[in-house]
């Protein structure tokens, strides 16, 4: 590679570059982007030399013919670079092979390199979709439909070690609570969240932080399954036996209370926002007097005399009878979670509201756009990773897009699937189309052929770099 005329061709760019209108104002921008050109230029430079290398080259002489040579455009974590591409077609088994594949794992017709993929995901962890598509990549933009298609289709997972604790605490919260999200087929979808956490790392500071806090979040598991999923990370983070206590808290739902096949011995307390905000305030308004005086009757066991408070409410606002009712025979089905926010072990209260709106629910609930399922379950994925603290890398990038296979072995299939043979042909539904005239190969497993299958749709078909 011959480096010597790319660096005359960027210092003549740079000349140009500062040649005019040269302040202290841009200074700083015009040095960033000669920065980023002579970056893109390298790029572009390595990837012709080594095409036009391996051209030359003796291997490539013995084993194959050229079919055609033709310029392609690739989006890179850098911005776009267009580079040459030559294909082959080998002398002995007539299959095309195209090196550029090989040293940048493309697939078929894949015009985002898989950097900038790895880029794209990592942004996605920590801000939505449509600051991923302009901030993601350097020198370019593209569009926020890209980024939901690159996130759809990420349906692996990190296998992440959890270690045993050293410090086995006495006191254990679980909060859970729910994330609402807008499905692009209509409708809303109610996702289970949870936080397993030891409690305050430290008690006389204002701004109170929790001590070895762990995210939970799914759109396909039930609550059910959301249950055992903590327990299994409970069971091997900590020995659950010798818990004083476990508190479980959140607002009350059915399926947050449904702990008890995971958790038997676990103490439920019903959140106080809730409580208080949410359910004594509607049924008393503003009076302060009547929340506390209601309070003190249910805290006691006295339903009676607060549902004679309930019912002098009823009388004033005749028109929320119902609505009343519900929120009175809510609070008294969460009369044992209701005492047991003033159980003498219970030193954090429920912070689920806040860790959710922080954690997903701004991404989630806030977004303006429509979800696809699976989209929604990996932006989830992706979220919870970013708040459990785990940084993102390459390797994971590759688990998360081809699953538990091995990198290599599935970009040996998908030079099979590359090189099958195509006939272009016209259709009625399409202006053109390219229709495989062969069978498709089989592997050796059901996931392995739905790999391929996802790789081949929308349309049956097979482009060629």
């Amino acid at each position: 590679m011959k480096i010597i005329p790319l660096i005359n061709e960027i210092t003549n760019r740079f000349n140009e570059i500062f040649k005019n209108n040269l302040n202290p104002l841009n200074l700083e921008s015009k040095i960033r982007d000669v920065g980023d050109l002579f970056t893109l230029k390298l790029y572009e430079s390595f990837l012709n030399y080594f095409d036009e290398s391996f051209k030359k080259s003796k291997q490539r002489k013995k084993e194959f013919n050229i079919k055609e040579t033709r310029k392609r455009t690739l989006i890179t974590s850098v911005g776009l670079i267009t580079i040459n591409s030559t294909s082959y077609i080998n002398k002995e088994t007539m299959e095309y092979y195209i090196p550029l594949r090989d040293i940048l794992h493309l697939k078929p017709y894949q015009r985002l390199t898989n950097e900038a993929e790895y880029q794209l995901t990592k942004y996605a962890m920590e801000e939505n979709m449509s600051q991923a598509a302009r901030h993601a990549l350097r020198n370019i933009i593209i569009s926020r439909s890209t980024v939901s298609k690159k996130i759809k289709v990420l349906d692996g997972s990190i296998n992440e070690v959890i270690t045993k604790s050293t410090n086995q605490p006495n006191i254990l919260y679980i909060e859970m609570d729910e994330i609402h999200a807008n499905l692009q087929k209509g409708g809303n979808k109610i996702c289970p969240c949870a936080i397993v956490h030891e409690g305050y790392e430290e008690e006389f500071v204002k701004r109170k932080k929790l001590q070895n806090i762990r995210y939970f979040a799914s759109s396909k598991l039930t609550y059910e399954e959301l249950w055992e999923v903590i327990f299994d990370y409970v069971n091997k983070k900590y020995d659950i036996d010798k818990f004083k206590v476990i508190f479980v808290s959140g607002d009350g739902a059915s399926g947050i209370k449904n702990y008890t096949n995971c958790f038997p011995d676990a103490k439920f307390v019903l959140d106080p926002f809730h409580y208080m905000r949410k359910h004594l305030r509607y049924i008393f308004k503003n009076d302060t007097q009547l929340r506390n005086t209601a309070d003190d009757f249910i805290r006691n066991d006295l339903i009676d005399d607060f549902k004679l408070l309930v019912k002098s409410q009823i009388k004033i606002y005749p028109e929320q009878e119902k609505y009343m009712k519900e929120h009175m025979n809510y609070i008294i089905n969460n009369l044992e979670g209701i005492k047991n926010q003033n159980d003498e072990d219970y030193k954090v209260h429920c912070s689920m509201e806040g860790h959710v709106n922080h954690a997903f629910a701004r991404y989630i609930t806030s977004s303006p756009y429509g979800f696809s399922e699976q989209g929604l379950e990996n932006k989830l994925k992706l979220l919870v990773y970013h708040a459990n603290k785990h940084e993102l890398t390459i390797q994971d990038y590759y688990n998360l897009k081809f699953g538990n296979n091995n990198y290599e072995d599935i970009n040996i299939k998908i030079k099979k699937v590359c090189n099958i043979k195509y006939d272009q042909k016209l259709t009625s539904n399409h202006p053109l189309e390219y229709k495989i005239n062969t069978n498709l190969p089989m592997f050796d497993s059901p996931s392995e052929n739905n790999k391929l299958k996802e790789l081949t749709h929308l349309r049956q078909e097979i482009y060629v770099i």
